[in-house]
């Protein structure tokens, strides 16, 4: 297991220590009896919907950057990563892993790797517009503004960047170098015609809408009505302080986000609902990374994975 992997590890369960000092045990236990099974199923369900939606979206990036895959290997390779990233190969991540699966009949490695990361860069971009605007919308007066501004500020930069960010890190490399090259190639990656910019923004918005409302799901599997505006305005802080990384596949970081926005900012969950949302979550993410590690091993892709993992980006 890798350096970063136990880091991850031990993050989680710190914050997992100081996320069970707000609950009461018997109260906890009582809370998870009482979710429906359709409830978690359904989760469970709509999650890999999700994941499936998001991968069409990286499809559409990496066909505008040049490699043009079939939608079934996409979403194989997709299904991979989510499965490296959470259980992990010990040598690569899950993100290193999509770019590989997405190059392996001769395409540039590192172009591969670049269309997962205009993935994950265009998807905060979009969260974070959708936080600021829901705050101003729904809860302006709830969220202290050191958040809001920080959202601003992290969807600001992922912007500029986006158009950006790459050109000028070009003028900095010295021309034709190494880093030059894999810069150039990052730039093709991020896609600025408004034609697929238009397609990725709303195929990612109906991913995130979709996030949303599988919460608003699990709330109602544990007996609470949260409000649609309270949903907008939590949901797009809490996933992407878990999608950053620095736990392992959100695990605490997720809890603590659901306790402070849900149980102290908007009062609608006590801390062991909060905690239960959490775990019905975590189950979701980690049956679809499930689903990659039977395809992976089916496929026989992880010999693909350990063969290139050593060559460099």
């Amino acid at each position: 297991m890798s350096l970063g992997t136990l880091l991850k590890i031990g993050l989680s369960t710190v914050m997992l220590v100081i996320v069970f000092q707000f609950v009461e045990i018997d109260q906890l236990i009582h809370t998870i009896s009482q979710i429906p099974l359709w409830c978690a199923l359904f989760t469970v369900v709509g999650y890999v919907l999700g994941q499936s939606i998001s991968a069409f979206k990286w499809k559409i990036i990496a066909r505008s950057a040049g490699i043009d895959s079939s939608f079934a290997n996409i979403l194989k390779a997709y299904f991979i990563g989510m499965f490296v990233n959470s259980f992990g190969l010990g040598i690569i991540g899950g993100d290193v892993a999509r770019g590989i699966l997405l190059t392996e009949h001769g395409q540039s490695k590192t172009l591969g790797v670049a269309t997962v990361f205009a993935d994950r860069v265009h998807g905060l971009a979009i969260l974070s517009l959708m936080g600021i605007c829901a705050t101003l919308l729904f809860a302006s007066s709830a969220i202290n503004e050191r958040l809001v501004l920080t959202l601003v500020v992290l969807g600001a930069l992922l912007i500029l960047g986006w158009f950006y960010g790459p050109r000028i890190a070009m003028r900095l490399a010295p021309k034709e170098s190494s880093m030059w090259r894999k810069l150039d190639q990052l730039k093709e990656a991020l896609p600025t015609d408004l034609p697929t910019l238009t397609s990725i923004s709303l195929l990612s918005l109906t991913f995130h809408l979709l996030q949303i409302g599988l919460h608003w799901v699990i709330a109602q599997g544990l007996g609470v009505s949260l409000p649609l505006g309270v949903l907008f305005v939590s949901i797009p802080f809490v996933n992407i302080l878990s999608s950053l990384p620095m736990s392992w596949n959100g695990l605490g970081v997720r809890e603590g986000g659901y306790i402070f926005f849900f149980c102290s900012v908007f009062h609608y969950l006590t801390e062991e609902q909060a905690l239960v949302m959490g775990a019905i979550w975590l189950l979701a993410v980690t049956t679809s990374s499930a689903v990659g590690g039977l395809v992976a091993f089916a496929s026989k892709d992880l010999s693909t994975l350990r063969l290139r993992a050593a060559k460099e980006v």
